[in-house]
Order: C-alpha cells, then sequence, then structure tokens
C-alpha cells in the first residue's frame, strides 16, 4: 500500500523548477501594464501634437491680422483739387491701380498692433486720444518739407517724409505707452504714395513723377539756388482725428484693410 501511494503521488518539484515558474509569471505579468502604458503615452503624444499646432496656428493667424494708428488728411467730396487729401487720392489711386492695389493716404502713428480683442483696443485708442487732447494744445499741421523719398520696403517704395515735430513724438510716446509696443526701429513719419517691389530705376522714375505733383515747380532738376526758393514751404495738412484702422499686413492688395473709427483730437 506504502508503495502503491508513493507511486500515486507526483513527483517532488526541485526548488530550481519552482523558482524558474514563478519567474516566468513574473515575466507574463507586466505585459498588459506595459502595453497599457504605451497606448496611453501614444495617446498623450497625439494629443500634446494636436493642441501644440492648434495653438501655434491659432497665434500665426492673429499675428498675420494686425491694426494701426494714422493721421489721415481730412477729406471733403467739395475740397478743391488742389488740396493735399485730394492730390495725394488722386496719385495713390493711379499709380497703385497697375499692381490692383488700394490704400488711403496717411501717416501711420504706430503700428503693427496685435491684439484678438478689437473692442479693447477701442477703449483703449479712445483713452489715449483724451490724454493727448488734455495736454491743452493743439495738435496742428504734418508738414513735408521734402520732396519724394525713394525707400527700401514694399509698403515705403515711394513716400514723402514727413518733419518730425514734437507733437508727433509726444503722440507717438503715448501710444506706444497705452498699447505696449516696442518697435527698435527709428520713428519716421510719412505719408506712402506708392506699395510695391520696384526696381530703383522704377523708383526713382515715380519719384520724380511725384515731385511734379506735390512739389509743383519745385523739381529734382533744379540748382541748389532754386531748391532754396523761399515760395516753397512744403505740404502740409491739419492733423484733426486718430483713426484705428484693421490691416492684414499679408494682405499685399490692401483691399481687406478697414476703418474701425475715427477719433476726433
Amino acid at each position: 500500500m506504502r508503495f502503491r501511494n508513493l507511486m500515486a503521488s507526483p513527483p517532488p518539484q526541485s526548488s530550481a523548477t519552482t523558482t524558474t515558474k514563478k519567474k516566468k509569471k513574473s515575466a507574463v505579468r507586466p505585459l498588459p501594464l506595459l502595453r497599457f502604458a504605451v497606448i496611453c503615452s501614444t495617446f498623450l503624444s497625439l494629443f500634446f501634437v494636436a493642441f501644440f499646432l492648434k495653438r501655434a496656428r491659432h497665434r500665426h493667424q492673429n499675428r498675420t491680422v494686425a491694426y494701426s494708428l494714422w493721421f489721415e488728411p481730412p477729406f471733403d467730396d467739395d475740397d478743391d483739387e488742389s488740396s493735399l487729401s485730394s492730390r495725394a487720392k488722386k496719385f495713390i489711386a493711379e499709380e497703385n491701380a497697375k499692381n490692383d492695389v488700394a490704400f488711403e493716404p496717411h501717416v501711420t502713428l504706430l503700428g503693427p498692433i496685435y491684439e484678438s480683442d478689437e473692442s479693447t483696443l477701442v477703449a483703449k485708442t479712445a483713452r489715449m486720444v483724451r490724454e493727448i487732447r488734455e495736454d491743452g494744445r493743439r495738435f496742428g499741421e504734418i508738414w513735408f518739407p521734402k520732396g519724394a523719398q525713394i525707400g527700401t520696403t514694399y509698403f515705403q517704395c515711394v513716400y514723402l517724409e514727413a518733419e518730425v515735430t514734437l507733437n508727433l513724438i509726444r503722440a507717438r510716446e503715448k501710444a506706444i505707452e497705452t498699447f505696449d509696443v516696442r518697435d527698435a526701429r527709428r520713428y519716421v513719419p510719412h505719408m506712402s504714395l506708392v506699395y510695391g517691389d520696384y526696381s530703383r530705376s522704377e523708383r526713382l522714375r515715380l519719384t520724380t513723377k511725384a515731385d511734379e505733383v506735390f512739389r509743383k515747380a519745385f523739381s529734382l532738376f533744379n540748382t541748389d539756388e532754386e531748391n532754396d526758393d523761399e515760395n516753397f514751404t512744403g505740404e502740409a495738412f491739419e492733423a484733426t482725428s486718430v483713426s484705428l484702422w484693421k490691416t492684414d499686413v499679408e494682405d499685399k492688395s490692401c483691399k481687406s484693410w478697414r476703418k474701425i473709427k475715427e477719433f476726433p483730437l
């Protein structure tokens, strides 16, 4: 009987065999957890990639649509054709039509300003203009004592450079303070006449044509003595308001540009 019981019972397992089986079991158990971790990490990676791509795209869209503050020459339909605003409108329209570009004559006070909330911009502009008026001094005229100038960028192809007055400097500083916009470039107030990527020879031709319109008989080909003619005092317009414009910097035709609001000075 004792012999039969020994035959019926399974042979004893060695400690080495038991340890091997335990190791196999322990090696198998982490697999489901590992798979779960891989799936989660993959999902999170895809989520963060999509999130940052969307954020970058949204930031880019906000950046391309900018706003600017302008001084615009006052214009009335009954204005004399000899007024600066009338001549500027006509020259800009004719010389930019060939490139299908259209914009209003203006002197930029500040821009571009990037802001997602338009109502905030309107409120800030109103406050800035109110503070400029509170200085108690009349803003006065913006003068263009020189002839047409040649620029090096698309939006400053050909322009009239304005005289840097104390009022312009103060208004510029107030605008920078209000909108917290920093620009390392030197402020050169000007009225652009032509937008475009023209050759230097073509720009020279356009400046000569502009001088005929804005300097009248005061030509680039005059002698130094003639250039000192006291009869020529330069061009000017009365700055009576500040305009807030929405200006998409990627729209070189400027046809999407629109005036948001005008604030009397």
